[in-house]
């Protein structure tokens, strides 16, 4: 078994996707509690997006899509 085959089957191992909703939904939180500024947000989560390969695995769209879901439920 490879190493990687190894991480993906921990129970414990969160997929990269899940974390980045929950991630996004976070700073959403934050930012609708007046705690970030909207760069402040989203610069975090795009930056984090291209470092796990996110934005490989989902594009860019699909990035965005899940930042616009998230922060648009604080914003309504």
């Amino acid at each position: 078994m490879t190493a990687r085959a190894a991480h993906n089957s921990d129970p414990c191992s969160v997929p990269a996707l899940e974390v980045f909703r929950l991630r996004a939904w976070a700073r959403a939180y934050l930012f609708g509690v007046g705690e970030l500024e909207p760069h402040e947000a989203v610069d975090v989560l795009q930056a984090a997006a291209v470092s796990t390969g996110l934005v490989d695995q989902i594009g860019v769209d699909g990035v965005q899509r899940i930042m616009a879901d998230e922060f648009g439920k604080v914003c309504e």
